[in-house]
């Protein structure tokens, strides 16, 4: 008892390591790079609109900016009373990813003026988690628990606490239901489930994992059970529905497979001469690494047991030859985000069988996807250097 104590305190510290690397990176960059305006990491662009009382003091980037300014409107307006709904590009879409929003306004206590920052604490306590998990995981497996640390650079993750996106939180809820999965406590289980089918639509493939399982085993009191963890999130998309307007068309999918062959065979950005020869490369590189992660899943999962984890993996597989219509695959920054539990899932599983060559294509995503740090950091080198 006192053993595993101990190697959960490691786990601990392991996460607390990983939250305070990223969240001194973020205060950094905000300080030399923003001039100490933290609404920089919710990527406002200046070509959307925002409401008046969240639009003054707000730090605008160039363009439409990112998903993020939406999120932070959710944070602010979670029961839609204050109508930002008509402030974001799909509404629907958008405020169906309800969970870190929500935890945002709580963690503040509904103060307006909390939000942004409690939105921020709830991604690194998002962080901390998703690294504990994974520490403990491999730890179980009997790894260094370091190795938690691959978490951070999940490509997930960085786009996270890069943009205040959901992704790097619903990863790190994947990593919690591959541990309790693996040590069979499944209330934990259904709990987890239930908040990643709140978080993004994606999410729902967790509860859907624990029901095929259950059906396959015959065990249909189990499969009602963990059925009903997706319910909060379909009524809350139910309730979408009826108060908020029909989305516009958002083109993600494509005919399975051949999306991303015309995307390898076409590659857009090589034809712009706007687009940096090295963010071209290793968009391509991502995009084959991407292409090595769906191959490495299969021929790993046909000699797992049908269980929940495996058949999560596999659902997630199914997603990535869905989603690759060639605008969706333009950048590593769109297609490395939406299926990270797959690559969490690859990295875990490449050191766990010390198959470390395989650490090379979810890693190739990462790399290619944290250029985005490139000019933020040349810029914090540039200021410490010339103090």
């Amino acid at each position: 008892m006192l053993w595993s104590k101990s190697k959960r305190g490691v786990c601990a510290l392991v996460a607390a390591l990983a939250v305070l690397l990223v969240f001194a990176w973020t205060a950094v960059r905000v300080h030399y790079v923003n001039g100490g305006n933290w609404s920089v990491v919710f990527c406002i662009g200046s070509e959307f609109p925002m409401p008046p009382e969240l639009d003054a003091g707000t730090y605008r980037v160039p363009g439409p900016g990112y998903d993020g300014q939406f999120y932070r409107l959710l944070a602010h307006d979670p029961f839609l009373g204050r109508k930002y709904a008509r402030y974001v590009d799909a509404p629907q879409l958008r405020f169906r990813r309800l969970l870190v929003p929500l935890a945002a306004w709580l963690l503040a206590l509904g103060q307006q003026h909390w939000i942004d920052r409690a939105y921020i604490a709830v991604e690194m306590i998002f962080l901390a988690l998703g690294t504990y998990w994974s520490a403990r995981l491999l730890v179980r497996r009997g790894r260094s628990p370091l190795w938690g640390l691959l978490f951070v650079v999940v490509p997930g993750t960085l786009a996270s606490f890069d943009r205040m996106l959901l992704d790097g939180p619903l990863t790190a809820l994947f990593a919690g239901f591959m541990l309790y999965c693996e040590e069979e406590r499944w209330n934990r289980v259904w709990v987890l489930a239930m908040l990643a089918a709140l978080t993004r639509e994606n999410g729902v493939l967790h509860p859907a994992a624990l029901v095929a399982a259950c059906c396959f085993h015959r065990d249909w009191r189990g499969a009602i059970r963990f059925a009903a963890s997706g319910i909060p999130a379909f009524a809350w998309f139910g309730y979408l529905a009826v108060r908020l307007p029909a989305n516009g068309q958002v083109n993600q999918l494509a005919i399975p497979v051949w999306g991303m062959f015309e995307r390898l065979r076409t590659f857009r950005t090589f034809r712009d001469p706007n687009v940096q020869l090295l963010v071209r490369v290793t968009d391509f590189l991502a995009l084959l690494g991407l292409i090595a992660c769906m191959v490495l899943a299969v021929y790993w999962l046909r000699k797992l047991r049908f269980e929940p984890v495996p058949i999560c993996v596999g659902l997630y597989v199914c997603l990535a030859v869905v989603l690759c219509s060639p605008e969706y695959l333009i950048e590593a920054f769109g297609f490395g985000r939406p299926i990270s539990p797959l690559f969490l899932w690859i990295m875990i599983e490449a050191v766990d069988r010390k198959t470390w060559s395989a650490l090379a294509a979810p890693l190739s995503i990462s790399f290619s996807l944290s250029l985005a740090f490139a000019r933020p950091l040349i810029t914090i080198v540039t200021a410490l250097l010339g103090h």
